[in-house]
C-alpha cells in the first residue's frame, strides 16, 4: 500500500525512440530483469520510464521508480527501495528480507535508474528479490551490463544521425533532426537545400546523442549553426557527452559557471533558499545566484520540478558529473561543509516543537529534501569532531522518524550512530529518547526496552549536572515514551501512573511531547474500558492540536477518540472522526497511520453491521501490518480486537467471507482509502436488483471476476476478449452502478452473492 508517485512526469516530449521502447516492453515479456545499457546521455532513463508507463496496465500492484543517484552503499541501496515502496516502519530482520515479503504476493515493476553506482549490489539485491517474489519484473538503467543470472539486455544507441551527403528528406527522417528542432523551439527554422549540409554535420557531430543534442539546441537559441559547429570541431578530446557539456559552459556567464559547479553538491532535488545559502560566497553573491539559477534553466542544465505546489530544482546526472570533475578537493570540501550546516539548521527549525503553520505542509516538504539531508547525515558521519552536529540533525528530524514514515531510515542512523560515535550526556540521552521511541512506534518492544533500560541510567547519571532544567525536561519526555511501552506490553496501570505523573509536571506547557501523552492517556483509557474519561483526555487532546496546529497527531486524536465513542455506542460520531483521519493520514501518505485508520473504521463497519465491506477493509490492512510493522505497533490489546471482529464477520458471512477477504486483499492503496471512506453498496434486495438489470451479461461476468481479485489484462484472458475491451466494460459497470472504483464492484458483487 503506497501513496507515492510512480513515475517521474515527463516535462519534454520524447522524440523518436519507437524501436527502443518496443524492445523493452518484448524483453519485460521474456524475462523479468531487464537492463537498459548505453552511454552517458543516451536517454536511457526516457525509455526506461516510457516503456514502463505503456506496460504498467500488465502490473496489478504498480511501477515503482527509484533513482540511485548518490547512493553509496547496499544499506542505502534497500532504504531507498523500502522508502519508494513505503515499507519503512519496521523491521527485525533484514532490508532483503523486508523488500521480499512486501513484493512477494505482488505483481510489481521496479525500476532502478543508475545502477551503474552499485553494480555488484544491484546485481545481487536483484537476484534475491526475483526469487523471492515470482510477480516481480525489475527494469533497469545503466552504463554496464550488470551480468546477473536471467538478465535481458536492451542497448539504446545514440539517435540515427544523417549520413554525409545526405539529402533534404534524408536529414529529415532522422531522429537526431527532429529532436534537434524539437528542441530549440524556433517556429522560423525551416531545413532548406541550402542548409541541409550544416544541419548534417552538426547531428553527425554530436553522434545522435540526446542530452548532447538538448544543450546544442538550447546554444542554437543565441548562435548560428555554423558559429555552434566550428566551436564544436575544436572541443579536446572526450566523449561528445563531455563536449556538449563544456560547449554549454563556454556559453555561460561567470556566475553562472560557477553556480554550476557548486550546485554538483545537491544530492537530490534542491530549492532556490537551499541554492542561496549553500552556493553564493566568494564570485558570487546572494542576490544573484536566482538569475545564474533561472539562466542554467532556460540552458537545459538544471531542470525543475513541481509537486504539491513546492518548486524544486535538480541536476541531471550528466551535467552534475561535469560538474563534480572540475572541482578541486578543497573547493568540494567546502561545498560539502556549508551544504551540511545548511540542513542542519533546516532540521533544528523543523525539529523545533513551536509550530506556526501545518505540520503535514512542512513535513510533507521536508521528506522531498530527504535526499540531501541523508547526505548531510553522513557527510556528518565522515568528518572529524562533528559528533554533536550530527547527534543534533538526527534527532532534529524527529518528525520525519516517527510521523512521516520514515521511521526505518531514522532507527538505522540512530542506531549506527550511538554504537559507533562515543557521543556521551545530554546528546546521547535525546538521541536514546528518539530512538526508543522509534522502536515503540514499530512495536519492536525488546529493543525498546533495552534503550529505555540504557536512557534510564543515563538519566540518573545527569541528576547531579549543572542543567537541572534541561534533566528535568529529559525526564518527563523520557515518561511519555515510556507510557507508550507500557500500553504496548498491555502493562495498563504503569501506562496511567507514569503518564499521568509527566502530563501533571507539563501543566501549562506547550509542545508535542504534552499532546502525544494526552494522546496516549486517551488510549490507554480506551483499553481499559474507561470510555467516558477517554473522551474528555481526548477532547482535551484535541484542543491541543488545535491550538498548536498538530494536524497530523490530531488525525491520531481524532482516531483514537473515535475508538472512545465506539465503545459508549456512539457509532455515527465516531465513523465521521475515523474517516476524517483516514483522509488525512492519506495525505500525510505515511502507510502504518492509513492502516490502522482504515483498520478501526472496519472495526465500526463490523458493529453497525456491514459485514462484507468490514471483512474487506480489515483483510486490506492486515497484510500491511504483517509486512511493514509488528501487528498494532505490538499492542496486544488492539490485535485482541482485530481477532474479535474477524470471528464476528465469519460468522455473519459464513462462506462468502472467505471472497470478500480476498476481495480485500486484491485492492490497491487508493481503493482501499475508497472502501473505508464510501458506505457499502447494494444496501437493499431492491437495490441490488435494480442494478444487475442495469448490466448487460458480459459486463456481470467482467463484475464477477473482479470481485474475485483479477486484475482487467487476466480477466481478458480467462474471457478471451481484449484488454481495452474489459477496460471498457469495468467503466461502463463503474458508470451504470454509481460506483468510484473496483472495490465497490467487489463488495456488490459479493453482497449480491450472498443474497443468492
Amino acid at each position: 500500500m503506497t501513496f507515492r508517485p510512480a513515475l517521474p512526469q515527463e516535462t519534454t516530449s520524447l522524440v523518436g525512440r519507437r524501436a527502443e521502447v518496443g524492445a523493452v516492453r518484448r524483453a519485460l515479456q521474456r524475462g523479468r530483469l531487464v537492463t537498459l545499457t548505453g552511454v552517458a546521455g543516451v536517454g536511457k532513463t526516457r525509455v526506461a520510464i516510457r516503456a514502463a508507463r505503456l506496460t504498467r496496465r500488465a502490473f496489478a500492484d504498480g511501477v515503482v521508480f527509484v533513482s540511485l543517484s548518490g547512493l553509496t552503499s547496499a544499506e542505502s541501496l534497500e532504504l531507498a527501495l523500502a522508502q519508494a515502496m513505503g515499507i519503512h516502519e519496521l523491521v527485525s530482520h533484514s532490508g532483503v528480507r523486508l523488500l521480499a515479503g512486501h513484493l512477494r504476493p505482488r505483481r510489481t515493476l521496479l525500476v532502478l535508474d543508475g545502477c551503474e553506482h552499485l553494480p555488484e549490489e544491484v546485481s545481487a539485491l536483484a537476484q534475491a528479490l526475483l526469487a523471492a517474489a515470482p510477480g516481480l519484473h525489475m527494469l533497469l538503467t545503466s552504463r554496464q551490463v550488470l551480468r546477473a543470472p536471467g538478465e535481458h539486455t536492451v542497448e539504446v544507441r545514440p539517435m540515427s544521425v544523417p549520413c554525409a551527403g545526405a539529402s533534404l528528406a534524408e536529414v529529415a527522417a532522422t531522429e537526431s533532426y527532429a529532436l534537434l528542432v524539437e528542441r530549440m523551439a524556433d517556429p522560423s527554422f525551416r531545413l532548406t537545400e541550402q542548409n541541409t549540409a550544416l544541419v548534417s554535420g552538426l547531428c553527425r557531430r554530436l553522434e545522435g546523442v540526446p542530452l548532447a543534442i538538448e544543450l546544442a539546441a538550447v546554444r542554437a537559441r543565441v548562435m548560428p549553426l555554423e558559429e555552434i559547429l566550428r566551436t564544436m570541431g575544436g572541443q579536446p578530446g572526450g566523449s561528445v557527452m563531455e563536449s556538449a557539456a563544456g560547449w554549454s559552459h563556454d556559453l555561460c556567464g561567470p556566475e553562472e559557471r560557477l553556480l554550476w559547479r557548486r550546485l554538483a553538491v545537491f544530492a537530490g532535488p534542491f530549492d532556490l533558499a537551499a541554492a542561496e545559502a549553500v552556493c553564493s560566497g566568494e564570485g558570487l553573491a546572494e542576490e544573484e545566484v536566482y538569475p545564474a539559477l533561472a539562466a542554467l534553466v532556460d540552458r537545459s542544465v538544471v531542470i525543475t520540478e513541481r509537486d504539491e505546489g513546492r518548486v524544486a530544482y535538480r541536476m541531471l546526472g550528466g551535467v552534475r558529473q561535469f560538474a563534480l570533475a572540475r572541482m578541486s578537493a578543497d573547493e568540494l570540501g567546502e561545498l560539502r561543509r556549508r551544504h551540511r550546516e545548511h540542513y542542519l539548521a533546516m532540521a533544528v527549525r523543523l525539529g523545533c516543537e513551536q509550530n506556526s503553520v501545518s505540520r503535514l505542509a512542512t513535513w510533507s516538504t521536508a521528506r522531498g529534501e530527504w535526499p540531501n539531508f541523508r547526505a548531510a547525515i553522513e557527510s556528518y558521519a565522515a568528518a572529524e569532531g562533528q559528533v554533536d552536529s550530527c547527534a543534533r540533525m538526527l534527532v532534529g528530524l524527529w518528525f520525519l522518524w516517527l510521523y512521516a514514515g520514515m521511521s526505518r531510515e531514522g532507527r538505522s542512523y540512530l542506531e549506527r550512530f550511538l554504537a559507533t560515535s562515543g557521543i556521551e550526556g545530554f546528546p546521547r540521552l535525546a538521541a536514546l529518547m528518539t530512538l526508543t521511541h522509534i522502536r515503540v512506534g514499530q512495536g519492536d518492544l525488546e529493543a525498546a526496552r533495552l534503550s529505555l533500560a540504557e536512557a534510564d541510567d543515563l538519566v540518573a547519571a545527569l541528576e547531579a549536572a549543572d542543567e537541572p532544567g534541561e534533566q528535568t525536561g529529559s525526564r518527563r519526555r523520557l515518561e511519555i515514551v515510556r507510557g507508550m511501552y507500557h500500553f504496548g506490553m498491555g502493562e495498563l496501570d504503569a501506562a496511567e501512573q507514569g503518564l499521568r505523573r509527566a502530563l501533571k509536571a507539563m501543566t501549562g506547557s506547550r509542545g508535542v511531547a504534552a499532546v502525544e501523552g494526552t494522546v496516549t492517556l486517551g488510549l490507554v483509557h480506551v483499553a481499559q474500558l474507561r470510555f467516558d474519561e477517554a473522551v474528555d483526555v481526548l477532547r482535551r487532546a484535541r484542543r491541543l492540536c488545535a491550538e498548536q496546529r498538530e494536524d497530523v497527531i490530531g488525525a491520531w486524536a481524532d482516531l483514537i477518540l473515535a475508538l472512545a465513542l465506539r465503545g459508549r455506542g456512539e457509532y455515527a460520531e465516531a465513523m465521521r472522526l475515523a474517516t476524517s483521519a483516514v483522509r488525512a493520514q492519506a495525505r500525510m501518505r505515511t502507510n502504518h497511520a492509513t492502516a490502522f485508520a482504515v483498520e478501526v473504521v472496519g472495526w465500526l463497519a463490523t458493529d453497525l453491521d456491514e459485514h462484507t465491506r468490514a471483512a474487506m477493509l480489515l483483510s486490506a490492512t492486515g497484510g500491511l501490518w504483517k509486512i511493514e510493522v509488528s501487528a498494532f505497533f505490538g499492542s496486544r490489546q488492539l490485535a485482541r480486537e482485530h481477532s474479535a471482529c474477524e470471528e464476528r464477520l465469519r460468522a455473519a458471512l459464513g462462506p462468502h467471507y472467505v471472497r470478500a477477504a480476498a476481495a480485500g486483499k486484491a485492492m490497491s492503496a487508493a481503493e482501499v482509502v475508497a472502501c473505508a471512506l464510501t458506505l457499502c453498496p447494494g444496501s437493499s434486495r431492491q437495490e441490488e436488483d435494480h442494478g444487475l438489470a442495469l448490466l448487460t451479461p458480459r459486463e456481470i461476468d467482467v463484475a464477477r471476476l473482479v470481485a474475485d481479485g483479477l486484475t482487467n489484462r487476466v480477466i481478458s484472458q480467462r474471457l478471451v476478449i481484449a484488454t481495452r475491451t474489459v477496460d471498457t466494460h469495468v467503466e461502463n459497470i463503474l458508470k451504470k452502478l454509481g460506483f468510484a472504483g473496483r472495490s465497490q464492484i467487489a463488495a456488490w458483487v459479493i453482497k449480491e452473492r450472498g443474497r443468492s
